[in-house]
């Protein structure tokens, strides 16, 4: 498959996954009984949970698809995925345990913000990275973190 053909199914369905965030969102300011908007808000930390669990994960995939990497590569690329997923999961824990949802909502921004500069420190160590990879995934998480910024500003 071509890289054009690569880059544009990305690109939609990024796009449709930051649709996802801004919706969700959006419901966090709807006029909801406290049990609905409790499962909008855990539905939204799920979400977010599972994108930075996937953004850590691209690291995991480019590094098995790197054989050259060196050692010091290799745990960089597979213990940030780890801790990507280890971040996502403690968003996900508090939400359940009762944290604030405005201190989930920030956390996951940081973690968000934190997966994009770990692509940027990671990215140029894989020989197979794409060049339209990290500008794509730098969009994609500005409209992540637009839509948790949302959310927070619903709790205010």
């Amino acid at each position: 498959m071509s890289q054009i053909i690569e880059q544009r199914i990305a690109t939609l369905l990024g796009n449709y996954g930051m649709l996802a965030f801004l919706l969700l969102a959006a419901a966090t300011w709807l006029p909801l009984e406290a049990r609905a908007a409790h499962l909008v808000a855990l539905a939204l930390t799920a979400y977010a949970a599972l994108v930075l669990a996937c953004a850590g994960a691209v690291h995991w995939g480019l590094a098995l698809a790197t054989p050259e990497l060196d050692k010091r590569g290799a745990w960089r690329a597979f213990g940030w995925s780890a801790t990507a997923a280890l971040l996502g999961w403690l968003a996900l824990l508090g939400a359940v345990a009762g944290a604030p949802r405005a201190v989930i909502y920030a956390f996951l921004i940081g973690d968000l913000l934190l997966a994009r500069l770990m692509d940027g420190a990671l990215l140029a160590q894989y020989a197979r990275a794409p060049d339209w990879y990290a500008p794509l995934r730098t969009r994609l998480t500005i409209g992540a973190s637009i839509g948790l910024a949302l959310a927070i500003a619903a709790t205010l």
